[in-house]
């Protein structure tokens, strides 16, 4: 178990505060005990910039992990391995597949695994459960069980739209504070009830603490989020922070049922889970 958990949002779509800019993407810094590990990159836009207005250096960070492959996760590792020469980088493999959506290409813009080998300490592989530093770990690919779940959206492996993307390189970090386990969601296409069903079964845990993150229920069916809110209750979650890709319907929902438990998730939110 951590002795010490913050966790600090640098890149996400919105901000509310002076200086810090917004954009579609997600990064997440974690200082666990004497570990910093960046969840996520955002498009690269943001990055650094909110990283120097919250007087944050990124030039040390022990790891980076990345969610999946799309480029609003991962389109800031390239100018961040130029300053975090000596780190260790936490992805899935798929996470290189070349990826796309009706918009166009939406992969990694670093697709090539030597050239991330010659920019880090480690390339560490993620399909399976994965420690990351004691008391940090990923889930590598989610099991897609609840018949509810989808990727939310329409994802394929070519530009001609033949071979669709299930987008098994989708995973979450999961922390065990003091006070309980932190889900840290990227996209959650994997779904969110089938992402806590399988932490609960890898930790043992029936409760979390909190879950923050993007929840992709932009199109989610009225049953889907249902069935979302319920799975929240029977976790018992008590602080609850949806982003990035939760979608503005859904968020009210969750505001609506967890009222107080549901809490700010924007560029520049910090808490101290200890």
């Amino acid at each position: 178990m951590l002795e010490q958990l913050a966790v600090t949002i640098l890149a996400e779509n919105t901000t509310r505060k002076r200086g810090l800019l917004g954009e579609h993407g997600l990064s997440v810094l974690i200082e666990a005990d004497s570990y910093k590990i960046l969840f996520d990159t955002g498009q690269g836009l943001t990055l650094e910039h909110n990283a120097q207005q919250l007087g944050i250096s990124l030039n040390n960070l022990e790891a980076i992990a990345l969610s999946h492959g799309h480029y609003d996760h991962t389109g800031g590792l390239l100018s961040l391995l130029e300053q975090a020469t000596e780190t260790d980088l936490f992805l899935h493999p798929a996470a290189l597949q070349t990826k796309y959506s009706p918009s166009g290409n939406i992969g990694s813009p670093i697709c090539d695994e030597q050239l991330l080998k010659a920019k880090v300490r480690r390339l560490i592989w993620t399909e399976n459960p994965t420690e990351i530093r004691p008391g940090v770990y990923l889930s590598g690919t989610i099991p897609r069980r609840h018949p509810l779940e989808d990727t939310g959206g329409l994802f394929w492996c070519d530009s001609e739209h033949k071979s669709l993307d299930h987008l098994r390189d989708d995973q979450a970090m999961f922390l065990e504070s003091p006070l309980g386990w932190v889900v840290l969601l990227g996209c959650a296409h994997s779904g969110v009830i089938n992402t806590l069903d399988y932490i609960a079964q890898i930790t043992g845990t029936s409760e979390f603490y909190a879950v923050l993150g993007g929840m992709h229920l932009l199109r989610a069916s009225n049953q889907r989020l249902e069935s979302t809110l319920e799975a929240l209750e029977k976790y018992k979650v008590q602080k609850l922070g949806p982003n990035h890709c939760t979608g503005v319907k859904a968020i009210a929902a969750l505001g609506n049922k967890f009222g107080d438990r549901c809490i700010d998730c924007t560029v520049g939110t910090r808490w101290q889970f200890d």
